[in-house]
C-alpha cells in the first residue's frame, strides 16, 4: 500500500504555491507580481543541501513540479505551443502563463507533487556531488511562520529528452516568453523524486510524516 502524501505537505506547500499563482493572475501586473514572489521566496526557491566529492553543499534552487508521466508528452506539446503563440507579448503573456500553470502544474490530477524539478546552471559543487551520490536534502520554510519541512530525494540528471524539456520550458514561459528573450540558454534538469518528509517545525522538530512507516 502507498502512504498517502501528507496533508501538512499538500496544503502548506502545493496548494500554497498553487494559490501564490492564483494571487499572481489576480495582481494583474509585473510589480505586485514581483512583491509576493519575494515574499513567498522560501516556497519558490528552497535550500538544496548536498554531500559528495565536493564537501557538504547548501544552495537555493527555483523548484516547480514534474506532471505526471501519462501527462507529461501532452503538456510538453502544450507548453511549446505555448511559447510559440505568445513569445514577445508581454504582461498578456504573463497572465496567460498563470492560466497554463494552473491547468498543469498545479493540477493535483496532472502534477505529481512527489517530483519535483529544476535546471542547474553550473557544474559547481551542487553538480559534482549529485553525480557522484544521487542524493540530496530539500529544506523549505513555510512563510511567514509556518514551520518548516525538509524532503529526502533521490535526483537525476538531464541533458536532454522530456524531462530536460519540461523543465526549461516551464521556465521559459515565465522568464523568456513575455519579453521575447532569454537571458541565458536551456542547462541540465534535474528530477528530484521524494522519499521522505519530514516536519521541522518547532513542535515537531524532525518528525517523519512520509512515509508513515
Amino acid at each position: 500500500m502507498v502512504d498517502e502524501i501528507p496533508e501538512l505537505y499538500m496544503n502548506e506547500f502545493f496548494y500554497a504555491r498553487r494559490r501564490l499563482v492564483e494571487r499572481l493572475k489576480e495582481a494583474g501586473n509585473p510589480e505586485a507580481a514581483m512583491d509576493e514572489i519575494a515574499k513567498n521566496a522560501p516556497l519558490l526557491a528552497p535550500m538544496v543541501a548536498t554531500y559528495g566529492p565536493a564537501g557538504i553543499n547548501v544552495a537555493p534552487f527555483m523548484l516547480t513540479f514534474m506532471v505526471k508521466n501519462e501527462h507529461l508528452m501532452t503538456v510538453l506539446d502544450g507548453l511549446k505551443y505555448f511559447v510559440e503563440k505568445n513569445w514577445g507579448k508581454g504582461a498578456k503573456a504573463f497572465l496567460d502563463a498563470y492560466d497554463f500553470l494552473l491547468n498543469t502544474v498545479y493540477d493535483p490530477e496532472i502534477s505529481d507533487p512527489l517530483r519535483l524539478v529544476t535546471h542547474i546552471m553550473s557544474k559547481g559543487h551542487t553538480w559534482i556531488n549529485l553525480r557522484a551520490t544521487g542524493e540530496a536534502s530539500i529544506g523549505i520554510l513555510l512563510p511567514p511562520d509556518r514551520g518548516a519541512l525538509e524532503l529526502r530525494v533521490r535526483a537525476y540528471i538531464y541533458t536532454e529528452g522530456p524531462i530536460y524539456e519540461y523543465t526549461n520550458l516551464v521556465h521559459d514561459i515565465m522568464h523568456a516568453v513575455p519579453t521575447g528573450k532569454r537571458s541565458h540558454p536551456w542547462y541540465p534538469a534535474v528530477l528530484f523524486e521524494v522519499r521522505e518528509i519530514y516536519d521541522n517545525s518547532y513542535q515537531s522538530l524532525g518528525k517523519r510524516i512520509y512515509p508513515k512507516s
